[in-house]
């Protein structure tokens, strides 16, 4: 390409030369030669390589006009970083117009986006020429493999916001994926760029496991939300549970997933992400276990709402004295509508449920359903939700239903005492007066707490006292009831032996070890003591039995606390690696 310009310009030369002849000036001017080999740099090379992690090199042509002779023309290059490495020479053979030199790069280096930048020059301007490149200027970068997907949507349960995100997919391995600016609500200045996150599949290896579960969503890299907590003076990072003792195991994961895909089948709708929230070297919030506390949803996918909401509202009994449990189904505005039952066997209610997709007489709207009871027990119910003839969507709730035939006990007064309480509250509640349930071992101390009643069972000949689950009458901020039970009844793992609930008869004091909780977790748990003047005509038992307790143990199973920091589930396990 460079001789075709090179016989052009010398042609336009004649040209010139034919227009100006009948000038008797120009009649003795001799016109220069251009002399040697003229070795130059065509100006077809391209300005940019894509480099790449896994090669070394690529080729770079160099040109030369005269080529009857072999020659070595010495090269020179600029590059500021030292990536490349450049041959000192190039050697053209006799009759070779055109020589290839090898510019190489380590790959261990090559970082995508990174963009590298050097200059090749001809040493001489002996074998250079006025009519050709005597330096080549290019750079070389190796792209990243993502693509923008476009814009999806990133809430977060633990700040309570939902924000706009970038999304890109990789087009090397498409199960991954980067989120941008995922928590760009709470960010103080120290926001990494983005969270990474993967879609693991059966058979997959990560974090030293093979994959047993479909549609995992995983992260290596702690995000860093770029939220300050002040009171730690210490960021608070979106971790996923493989990094932690507790939640180590891939069983632990499975409420990091996707939810749905869209309609190619490959491109998710929805995922959910449960992580643990830390802060390095001082501990968080474990929300591995919970569903939906971070929810992405991706570019072009239109969710259904297939949500069901159940609510116990308790019982309602009839002016014949039927008893139902009367329970709020929310249905989602995608549900065209809903079956529902109670059964001891979920697995046999669902398929009596989904045998057909026939709306007639079931719950078309939200609203309060009743399902007759007779017996007092704990009863499994079961709600499915229906669209486009098709089961889309189930949930289950425990209703804890009392019997209205329940006989009611009388209780008569036994008694006057201090409840000292130690946990919920502190100080001591006087003048309270205690009540026995006329032929049973069930004690009530009323005006308890925020004014309810505080029931136990005691019985003399063991010396036992058990609390079952009861509301103390006040809520907790912003999580709703608190209630209060003896530490074995709340911890399945506790025993009485070393939680003990006993009566000291030469004290006249009954010591309780309670918890205080609510639906999130425990608030704090210890011993109380409530001493008692026994009424003259109703004498305290005389035979009770003794016994030695350990009446300070240490709580060895401890789950969420929510005064830590003013939030659920903080603990201080740290990183295991």
């Amino acid at each position: 390409m460079m001789k075709k310009y090179y016989l052009n310009l010398f042609i336009a030369l004649l040209g010139v030369v034919g227009f100006t002849a009948c000038s008797s000036d120009d009649d003795d001017y001799q016109w220069a030669t251009v002399t040697g080999n003229q070795v130059y740099f065509s100006n077809q090379l391209p300005s940019s390589y894509n480099i790449s992690n896994k090669t070394n090199s690529f080729v770079v042509p160099i040109n030369r006009v005269k080529t009857d002779e072999a020659i070595t023309v010495n090269l020179s290059h600029t590059d500021g970083t030292g990536f490349f490495n450049v041959p000192s020479t190039v050697s053209f053979a006799a009759g070779e117009s055109v020589a290839n030199i090898t510019v190489t790069y380590d790959p261990e280096k090559v970082a995508y986006d990174e963009n590298h930048k050097d200059t090749i020059s001809i040493a001489s301007t002996d074998y250079t020429t006025i009519y050709g490149a005597s330096s080549y200027a290019f750079s070389a970068m190796m792209a990243s493999p993502y693509v923008l997907l476009g814009n999806g949507v990133l809430s977060d349960a633990f700040w309570g916001f939902t924000t706009s995100v970038q999304i890109y997919q990789n087009q090397e391995q498409p199960n991954t994926f980067r989120i941008f600016g995922g928590w760009n609500p709470v960010d103080n200045g120290n926001q990494d760029d983005y969270l990474q996150i993967t879609i693991l599949q059966p058979g997959d290896v990560v974090a030293g496991q093979t994959i047993t579960s479909s549609d995992l969503v995983y992260w290596s890299e702690d995000f860093n939300t770029g939220y300050h907590h002040s009171t730690y003076d210490a960021d608070i990072l979106v971790c996923h549970p493989y990094g932690f003792t507790s939640t180590k195991d891939q069983s632990m994961w499975l409420h990091n997933k996707v939810n749905a895909y869209q309609a190619d089948g490959v491109t998710p709708g929805e995922i959910q992400l449960a992580p643990f929230y830390y802060m390095n070297g001082v501990g968080g919030w474990n929300y591995t276990q919970n569903d939906k506390q971070i929810v992405i949803t991706f570019p072009g996918y239109d969710p259904k709402d297939y949500s069901i909401n159940l609510e116990y509202l308790g019982r309602l009994t009839t002016v014949g004295d039927s008893d139902y449990a009367q329970v709020y189904i929310g249905m989602g505005e995608d549900l065209e509508f809903v079956k529902y039952g109670v059964a001891d066997d979920l697995d046999a209610l669902y398929a009596k449920l989904t045998a057909d997709a026939d709306p007639e007489g079931w719950l078309t709207t939200s609203g309060p359903v009743n399902w007759g009871l007779e017996e007092t027990g704990n009863y499994n119910f079961l709600a499915v939700g229906f669209a486009g003839g098709e089961p889309v969507s189930a949930e289950v709730t425990t209703i804890r239903f009392t019997s209205s035939h329940d006989f009611a006990p009388k209780f008569n007064p036994v008694g006057i005492g201090t409840f000292t309480y130690t946990q919920y509250w502190e100080g001591d509640d006087e003048d309270l007066t205690i009540s026995k349930a006329e032929g049973t071992n069930t004690y009530r101390i009323s005006h308890w707490g925020n004014d309810v009643n505080f029931d136990f069972t005691w019985d003399p000949t063991t010396n036992k006292c058990t609390v079952a689950e009861q509301f103390i009458g006040t809520q907790y901020e912003n999580y709703g009831d608190v209630f209060v039970s003896d530490l074995p009844s709340y911890d399945e793992e506790s025993t009485y032996d070393d939680f003990p609930c006993y009566y000291d008869p030469d004290t006249k004091t009954f010591t309780f070890t309670l918890i205080y909780y609510v639906g999130a977790g425990y608030l704090a748990y210890g011993t109380e003591t409530f001493t008692v003047e026994w009424n003259e005509a109703t004498a305290a038992p005389k035979h009770v039995v003794k016994k030695s307790f350990n009446v300070s143990p240490t709580f060895t199973t401890p789950k969420k606390h929510i005064r830590n920091a003013n939030k659920a589930r903080f603990t201080q396990e740290k990183r295991t690696f």
